[in-house]
Order: C-alpha cells, then sequence, then structure tokens
C-alpha cells in the first residue's frame, strides 16, 4: 500500500460478508472509487469475492481480520460483541491460545486462497487489542504481510473527540512503533471511524485534501452504507 502515488487508500471493509456486499465492491472499484477491499476469509460470499479479485486485478485485497461478529475457521459462530471479545482476550487465560490458532489460521487461509499478501486490518478494529497484536505481528511477518490499519483519525471532523476515536488513537500510538520495528507500514491518516455506516461526501472531501500531504486510508462499507450509495459521486473527488 505504501507505493501509492495518490496518496490516498480507498478501502472497503466486510469483502466476502455477503453477495451484495461483493457487488457493491466490485462495483465502487469499477468506478474509480475504491483501491482496496478487506476479506473476511471465512465468511459465506468468500469464494464470490475472490473470483471478484481475480476478474479486477487492480483491486488490492487485503485480510480483514475477524475475530467477533462473523465466522471462525472451524465454522463456529463468534460472539457479535467486540467489547466482551476484548475482554475475553484480556482475562481468559485460554484465549492466547485460540488467539494464535485463529489468527494463524485466516492468514493461511488467504494465502490458500491464491491471494497476494499486502495490508490486514480488523473488523470492529480489534486487531488494535494489544494482545491481538503481539500475536498477529509475527504471523503477518511469515505470511509477507507489510502494512496495517492504525485508526488514526484527524482531529477536526465532527464526532472526532469522541470516546471511541481516543481510544482507538491511544491504541494506535501504541502499535505504531511495534509495527516499525517488525518492517510494517501504515497510512498517516485515517478517516472512517467517526462516520462509521453513515461515510458522507463532505468526509471523503476530507480524507482526499488530507492525502495532498499525507498517505491517508478512507475506509467504509459499500452496499451498508446509510448515506453514501452512489461511487458516481465519490470517483470525481478522489480521481
Amino acid at each position: 500500500m505504501e507505493d501509492n502515488t495518490r496518496r490516498l487508500l480507498l478501502t472497503g471493509d466486510d469483502f466476502g460478508r455477503s453477495a451484495a456486499i461483493n457487488v457493491a465492491i466490485e462495483q465502487w472499484h469499477r468506478a474509480g472509487a475504491l483501491t482496496h477491499a478487506g476479506l473476511m476469509v471465512n465468511e459465506p460470499g468468500v469464494g464470490e469475492a475472490v473470483e471478484i479479485a481475480r476478474r479486477n486485478p487492480n483491486l488490492r485485497v487485503g485480510l480483514h481480520l475477524t475475530l467477533c461478529d462473523g465466522r471462525a475457521s472451524d465454522g463456529s459462530a463468534m460472539g457479535a460483541s467486540p467489547a466482551l471479545a476484548g475482554l475475553r482476550f484480556a482475562f481468559f487465560p485460554g484465549a492466547r491460545a485460540w488467539l494464535r490458532r485463529e489468527i494463524g489460521a485466516q492468514f493461511a487461509k488467504f494465502a490458500q486462497l491464491g491471494l497476494a499478501p499486502t495490508y490486514w486490518d480488523g473488523h470492529t478494529h480489534l486487531h488494535l487489542h494489544p494482545l491481538v497484536l503481539a500475536i498477529t505481528i509475527p504471523i503477518a511477518v511469515e505470511h509477507n504481510f507489510r502494512f496495517m490499519r492504525l485508526v488514526r483519525e484527524p482531529r477536526d471532523g465532527e464526532g472526532s473527540g469522541g470516546f471511541l476515536p481516543r481510544v482507538f488513537s491511544i491504541l494506535s500510538a501504541r502499535a505504531a512503533p511495534k509495527l516499525r520495528a517488525a518492517g510494517i507500514g501504515f497510512a498517516d491518516a485515517v478517516f472512517g471511524l467517526s462516520k462509521s455506516g453513515r461515510m458522507d461526501l463532505d468526509e471523503v472531501r476530507r480524507a482526499a485534501e488530507c492525502a495532498r500531504t499525507r498517505l491517508t486510508e478512507i475506509y467504509f462499507h459499500p452496499g451498508a452504507e446509510a448515506v453514501l450509495k452512489d461511487p458516481a459521486q465519490v470517483a470525481p473527488i478522489v480521481a
């Protein structure tokens, strides 16, 4: 991801979760409004998502590491709450062994699907949980992944000073030196948290302006957004 000369990464999350999301991601990419897609490797639409990736070679697909609100590698359903998952990871002795198995299995499946290692992030940003991060970094390096999403949203926007943005900003600040030490890159600014599920054109414009001087990512959920529904409105802003 570091070599993107436009300095703006446009990422669609939840690739593979459903047919509707898959269709939307391909539509947005072909319209010039999406450059990256985060793949949930254990979800029902993963086969179709891989086919879409193969017929759209300029779409850069990463691993959307899923540790809650999805399916585990053994097919079982995970709990829906990221907060409860985070507490379980922190305080239950068996969590570390489960995380090693599950994280390793998802990276291995990504490779088995024939996709080139690019970047990873996390569903509900659980990849920033300190225990998850500590386990993931060596696995990611082993699989030749060299870029990860930090959630570092500029604080001059609506909602950017709220509780969750502050939490993820702290976690990202703590993660950054660990990533650097492992040779893993990350964007300077990331937009999407304070507008999750309700991304709009004003936020896209802010991200595009930020990308003039800094490597910037904007992530959203094609096919599941309440406001941003037409890629034709976005493409001219990010061109």
